[in-house]
């Protein structure tokens, strides 16, 4: 067997990875004795599983989600305060197929954030795009879009992909311009697509964060709430913990 002219001819019908790996492979098939059928799945394996790896480490790069922060490293030994049973329904990712929302709802420091990359992360790795953006990027995002047209706001990725993640809604209190600008996000993504969000600001104190607009809060809320999953997170702060950490040594001296 001709291994080089195998290896073009499997470029030419568009394999990236099996070309390369190919003498494995066959050598592998040889040692098992296995039938032509299960080499030629073997290799189509090999493919798929390389073109699989190839898509999450695009889309976790062009996500803005940190690798670290998956659902796996979450201590959940330390936050008591979190449905664990909870979390690990979400992460099956039907929430993402159905369209369905996640509000992660809690004081600074409880690890909502790690949760909702964690979901995200999940996302990608079902076949899901994500994308995450802390709330004040966006806004300026949408302000900037809002300047140049509505042409390119609708084609944001923010209002296409499947998994949008807003991280820390509340921590700055919205004129009337951006929660209106909120709004669009919400109301162009409702029912298409998923949308994740932590706020250290409870349901009753939405109208205040954006800019006392009831009327504008309720019709938020209504788009947010019809199909979602509202986690409520109380429990310790890791920072305050991990600082305490650090000062343990220090102080014993």
């Amino acid at each position: 067997m001709d291994l080089d002219r195998t290896r073009e001819w499997l470029r030419r019908v568009g394999f990236d990875h099996v070309p390369e790996v190919v003498g494995e492979l066959l050598e592998e098939a040889v040692r098992e004795q296995l039938p032509l059928p299960a080499v030629i799945e073997r290799v189509c394996e090999a493919e798929a599983q390389y073109r699989e790896e190839r898509r999450v480490r695009t889309a976790l790069k062009l996500s803005g989600l940190m690798g670290g922060k998956t659902l796996e490293s979450f201590d959940f030994a330390f936050q008591g305060g979190v449905d664990r049973r909870r979390i690990e329904l979400l992460a099956t990712c039907e929430f993402a197929r159905r369209r369905e929302n996640v509000l992660l709802l809690g004081p600074p420091g409880v690890g909502k954030t790690h949760l909702a990359m964690g979901l995200g992360i999940r996302a990608i790795q079902n076949g899901f795009s994500a994308l995450f953006l802390p709330a004040d990027e966006l806004i300026e995002q949408l302000r900037r879009d809002e300047a140049a047209g509505n042409r390119r706001l609708r084609r944001r990725k923010a209002m296409t992909v499947s998994v949008l993640i807003i991280d820390e809604l509340g921590f700055q209190a919205l004129d009337r311009r951006d929660a209106h600008l909120l709004f669009r996000v919400i109301a162009h993504r409702y029912e298409r697509s998923s949308t994740i969000i932590t706020s250290n600001v409870s349901i009753r104190e939405w109208p205040k964060m954006l800019a006392g607009d009831e009327a504008l809060a309720t019709a938020i809320l209504d788009r947010l709430l019809h199909h979602c999953h509202v986690v409520q997170i109380d429990g310790a702060s890791y920072r305050l913990r991990d600082l305490e950490q650090r000062l343990a040594p220090r102080e014993s001296t």
